[in-house]
Formats: structure tokens, C-alpha cells, sequence
């Protein structure tokens, strides 16, 4: 190493007449080197609620090429504007190398698995899954808006939680105030996204509960503050005859 140095500094010079002769060695850095094309961002799993815009994002360093995302392995097209999915759009931005996708009004449908690739370099994301979360339908408690019921006979209110992803979680309230007790079944809807929750209350009225309100709360993560439905108890004495 120590010879390298001193050949680097040294000047051999030999004067003949007026002529001068400098033997130098230069270090410096290969104007050749390669640049290799990677990702700088990729997409991540993301939830949005029906009706909401999303983004999905990617960037790729050192790479001209061609950029496209896939939906569940289906390649959505080239270019900025995907014809055959008029609610996206890749946000173009060249010379950061983002290639970001846009969902407008997100539905049901965009609840899927997106990659982003960029073929000439043989670049391929992770995937990213995109949950598209669904709020229940107003629930519904059978019989109501009046319930008629016969005192000292058990009962089950129903209330019926359609439509929801995920699925509804179903509190019971009588008269505001919580209630314990209630038992939940739930359906998956034929398109295997969607969940119907069924809520069953046991009542056993008296007939001073004529007037008492009972309400059934749908709460998902799309529907945070919960959609309800309430009813009114209408209570008889159970009826007797005599026969002399």
C-alpha cells in the first residue's frame, strides 16, 4: 500500500532541452457504475369504508419503464387512465417515480389483493390487501313498531342486522338502558363478504311493561356510532274462563 502512495506522489521529471515529462496516477470513481431500479414505497393493507377514496402507494428508484398494478392478479392496464376501471386512476409523478393508485367511492367490488410491478426491471410489490368495510342496514326487530305480548309468557325479540362487513355487533337497550341476555347468530350472503347478524332478547313480560321501549343498536367498524331500531311493548292479562 505504502508503494501505491508514493507512486501516486511521484513526479519523474527529465528535462531534455525544453521538453518536461509528469507521470501521475488519478484515483477516482467509475463513471460506468450501474443504478438499480427498487422500490422506495409499496403498497400496504389498507381499510376503507364504502363510498370513500383510497390511494395505494408506489415508487420506484433508478426505473423509466413501464408501471402497472394487478387486482388479484389481473393486470388493470398501462397508462394513467385504466379505461376499464373508470374509478381508478394511477397518480402519475415521473420524476419522483410514483406510480400511486386511486380508488374513488370504493365498493364492494375493489375488496381484493393489488400489486404493483414494474416488468422491465422484474419488480414486483408486496401485495397489499384492501378491505372495503360496509355499514349494516337499518336492523329491523320483527313485530315491531308495537309488539304485542301476554303476560307471564316468554318471548324472544328479534332484531335483524343485514348487509354488514364485518359483521354487526348487536347491543339491546330497554328503556336506555343496556341488557344482558341476548344470543347472536349470523349468515354469510351469497357473496361471501357480507354478514347478516341475528339477535335474540328473552323477555317474560308482566303486564306492567305495557309501554316500555326496547331498542336493538347495530354497531360495525363502518358504522362506529350504530344504526338502531326501537319497538313498544303492548302487554294483555293472559285471558281465563270459567265454565259453571
Amino acid at each position: 500500500m505504502r508503494d501505491i502512495e508514493q507512486a501516486a506522489n511521484r513526479s519523474d521529471k527529465k528535462v531534455e532541452g525544453t521538453s518536461e515529462k509528469c507521470t501521475c496516477i488519478i484515483y477516482g470513481e467509475s463513471k460506468g457504475a450501474v443504478r438499480t431500479a427498487r422500490f422506495s414505497q409499496e403498497p400496504a393493507d389498507q381499510s376503507v369504508v364504502r363510498g370513500q377514496r383510497v390511494i395505494l402507494s408506489c415508487v420506484v428508484f433508478n426505473y423509466s419503464g413501464i408501471v402497472q398494478w394487478t387486482k388479484d392478479g389481473l393486470a388493470l392496464g398501462i397508462g394513467e387512465d385504466l379505461q376499464a376501471w373508470p374509478r381508478y386512476r394511477v397518480l402519475r409523478v415521473q420524476e419522483l417515480g410514483q406510480y400511486n393508485l386511486e380508488i374513488l367511492s370504493a365498493d364492494l367490488s375493489d375488496d381484493a389483493l393489488y400489486e404493483c410491478q414494474a416488468p422491465d426491471a422484474a419488480l414486483r410489490s408486496r401485495r397489499a390487501k384492501l378491505t372495503v368495510l360496509i355499514p349494516p342496514d337499518d336492523p329491523v326487530i320483527d313485530g315491531g313498531p308495537e309488539v304485542l305480548l301476554t303476560a307471564g309468557e316468554s318471548y324472544n325479540l328479534t332484531c335483524v342486522s343485514r348487509g354488514a362487513k364485518p359483521p354487526s355487533m348487536v347491543e339491546w337497550l330497554k328503556d336506555g338502558l343496556p341488557v344482558e341476555g341476548a344470543v347472536s347468530t349470523t349468515e354469510v350472503l351469497p357473496d361471501r363478504k357480507r354478514v347478516t347478524t341475528r339477535s335474540y332478547l328473552p323477555i317474560h313480560p308482566v303486564d306492567t311493561d305495557t309501554g316500555r321501549n326496547y331498542s336493538c343498536v347495530a354497531t360495525n367498524l363502518a358504522a362506529p356510532s350504530g344504526k338502531s331500531t326501537t319497538v313498544t311493548l303492548n302487554v294483555h292479562r293472559k285471558s281465563c274462563c270459567f265454565y259453571h
